[in-house]
């Protein structure tokens, strides 16, 4: 897997590491900006960015090749749509390796999964099913897709923050699919924040400020410590 990895613009904070998992048909570089916006809008410098790249493969709902964490069979994210399990646990495992890689090198530095899209949906379900819990997860434009994990939560799965956030003009996944995986995850008993935005598919300035404040919120302790508390 191909991952670009940023050190933190100020390197004499403690740093924090942000995994970011990038939404279908582009790549990890598709979020080099990333960091710098979180300085930009939310004064937040001390994030180590991690970007990993999905595979490329058969994409069924467009009928060609596209980067992506798993296929997608229908486009419309209906209730009654198929979705690939496999290919999301198969993401799920390799997503979860490059967390333990993260541990392993920085054993101080709290760990946060995000995402954009479906980039989104898997950070969703990799986070909450983590047997050591991360600082937190950050889901934008993004849905819960429909797999078993959701059915029921770990105490590690439901003490993990969530930042959740939608636009309201979005015609990509609408944003009342986006409140129904918001029901799930309640329902589920996970700590979710949801937030919108007038704005379509993509991000804005004072949704970056809010997750850079929701990281502050969050993520002041190192995984060790939070594990042992």
């Amino acid at each position: 897997m191909d991952t670009i990895f940023q050190e933190p613009l100020d390197q004499t904070q403690k740093p924090i590491t942000l995994i970011w998992l990038h939404g279908l048909g582009v790549d990890g570089s598709d979020f080099e900006s990333f960091q710098k916006e979180l300085s930009q809008f939310g004064e937040l410098n001390n994030v180590r960015m991690v970007l990993p790249s999905a595979p490329l493969r058969d994409i069924t709902a467009y009928n060609m090749k596209m980067n992506g964490w798993y296929d997608l069979f229908d486009e419309t994210f209906e209730e009654e749509t198929k979705e690939d399990i496999d290919g999301m646990n198969q993401a799920a495992e390799t997503i979860t390796a490059l967390i333990e890689e993260e541990r392993q090198k920085y054993p101080d530095s709290p760990i946060w999964l995000g995402g954009f899209s479906q980039g989104a949906a898997m950070a969703i379900l990799v986070g909450l099913s983590q047997i050591t819990p991360l600082a937190g997860v950050i889901a934008l434009s993004g849905y819960v897709p429909k797999h078993p994990r959701f059915d029921e939560l770990s105490d590690v799965a439901k003490q993990t923050p969530v930042f959740m956030a939608h636009g309201t003009l979005d015609p990509v996944i609408s944003l009342v699919q986006a409140k129904k995986g918001l029901e799930v995850l309640n329902k589920a008993g996970a700590s979710v924040e949801f937030f919108d935005y007038p704005m379509v598919h993509e991000i804005c300035p004072d949704e970056v400020a809010d997750i850079a404040e929701f990281i502050r919120a969050h993520g002041a302790t190192s995984q060790q410590e939070t594990t042992q508390a």
